[in-house]
């Protein structure tokens, strides 16, 4: 894939839109753009700072369709105070100029893997986690659909306490998609991945509250649940075969598990709705296992605390910046490929030169990365779209499936104890495997009526699959 920004020269020291903004520093280069802090020259008395996302305007025709739309939704979503607003463009003859508000405070991904604001802190995760289902309720109700829902894309304060969503490069107003692949491997939803199913579309807005989903894990745990959500997936495929699985390998409450288990439901037409979620979210006492029942856990509970609860200085994060790399995604993740998706260090995975600031405005890197089983938070692969898995589509050939990488974190965190690792062989004899057909993705009725099952039966694939494809093409109606 060509890198757009490469073209793009240094424009420190530039003066645009009129002489009002000086461009003083690069935040960050991504595969579209470059992203620069700029000073507001007419607020000398009580200056004030922007950051400028520049893109190279002179494109093919349906790529400047594609930025035009990422500027149009992004622009109309500025309305909602949780979404990161955009306060015009700026447009030379080869370029053009984003003016968004700059947060110092960078995103949700540091303040979660860097600074573990969220820890054993129920209040702050209510009030922040709110807010963004606030921003994507209001999308939803305005028909923009995200479609790329990640801690990287979600920008905040310093201590965590606010929200804003950002980078509507692959948001669209289509309530059905058949670009699937769309997004960030860890968290698209079953039927965005589509390699389970033959479907011609998926709802955008049942995959967005998927993402949701895998968001609330981070904060709460700093781990991703899985890497695909599919049945090759070794932890994804545990718990289709036991839907407590993350009740028994992290350190969640059975409320926290309770709501997990209504958003990562297979049949979109079951998953919780925003607004019972909120609910949900609000009506929790604790998020957090007691010490006490962590105590009485499995090894796999412990460590994930225990990893969690590391805090690390500031001017340590600070001194370490993403350094980047051409190799791929999975060569850089768990050393076992099968613990249980810690988020891992800084460095190792391959990423734009960005600062925390600007990870949620610059463009993307596509890369082609094996599908492997990884570990930890972090590392948030796309699909690429030339890939297997996903199909183009009139409205997947902008900014396309991209593969995005997150920031390590600068935490120097133990390893996880020879053993412990998770994947193929949880909660079976040494040795055995997990055997759950592809098909086992399907919905039973009662799921449907409601009801909640800790051991999911595995009927017939064929049986199965037929289910699951007349509940999923249930969309369409």
């Amino acid at each position: 894939m060509v890198n757009i920004s490469s073209s793009i020269p240094d424009f420190t020291g530039k003066v645009i839109d009129n002489g009002r903004l000086k461009l003083q520093e690069v935040l960050g280069t991504g595969a579209y753009g470059v992203v620069y802090k700029a000073l507001d020259t007419n607020s000398a008395g009580r200056p004030r700072h922007y950051a400028v996302k520049c893109l190279l305007s002179d494109l093919p025709s349906r790529q400047r369709k594609f930025q035009a739309r990422e500027i149009a939704l992004h622009s109309f979503a500025s309305a909602h105070p949780n979404i990161l607003t955009m306060h015009g463009t700026y447009e030379e003859e080869r370029y053009t100029y984003l003016i968004l508000d700059l947060c110092p405070g960078g995103d949700l991904f540091g303040a979660i893997t860097e600074r573990h604001v969220y820890y054993r802190n129920d209040a702050l995760i209510k009030k922040a986690f709110v807010q963004l289902l606030d921003a994507v309720e209001w999308c939803h109700d305005h028909n923009i659909y995200h479609r790329d829902l990640k801690p990287e894309n979600i920008l905040c304060t310093a201590d965590g306490s606010r929200l804003y969503m950002s980078d509507f490069g692959l948001a669209t107003r289509d309530p059905f998609s058949r670009d699937f692949g769309c997004g960030s491997s860890y968290y698209m939803s079953p039927e965005c991945i589509g390699k389970e199913f033959d479907l011609g579309a998926y709802s955008t807005k049942h995959s967005d509250i998927w993402s949701l989903g895998i968001i609330l894990t981070n904060m709460i745990t700093g781990r991703n649940p899985w890497h695909w959500a599919t049945s090759d997936d070794e932890c994804f495929c545990a718990y289709l075969h036991n839907r407590d699985f993350l009740l028994e390998m992290l350190p969640i409450s059975a409320a926290t598990n309770k709501i997990l288990r209504n958003i990562f439901t297979l049949n979109p037409l079951t998953r919780i709705s925003i607004p019972d979620l909120r609910e949900a979210v609000m009506k929790v006492e604790s998020f957090w296992m007691t010490k006490a029942e962590i105590a009485k856990a499995s090894e796999h509970v412990k460590v994930a605390d225990a990893q969690y609860a590391v805090k690390v200085p500031t001017k340590e994060v600070e001194a370490l910046r993403i350094v980047p790399d051409d190799s791929t995604l999975a060569d850089e993740l768990s050393s076992s490929g099968s613990d249980f998706r810690r988020l891992p260090e800084h460095g190792d995975a391959p990423r734009d030169t960005v600062s925390a600031p600007a990870r949620a405005l610059i463009g993307r890197i596509s890369s082609k990365s094996p599908h492997r089983l990884v570990a930890p938070l972090g590392n948030h692969t796309g699909s690429d779209a030339d890939g297997e898995d996903s199909m183009s589509s009139e409205d997947s050939e902008g900014p396309i499936t991209p593969e995005s990488y997150a920031v390590q974190p600068a935490v120097d965190v133990p390893d996880m104890p020879e053993g412990v690792g998770l994947g193929v062989g949880v909660g079976v004899a040494a040795g055995e495997q997990i055997v759950v057909a592809k098909a086992a993705v399907a919905v039973k009725e009662e799921e449907r009526r409601g009801k909640q099952h800790a051991k999911s039966p595995v009927a017939s694939p064929s049986h199965l699959l037929k289910n699951a494809v007349r509940r999923f093409r249930g969309l369409h109606v």
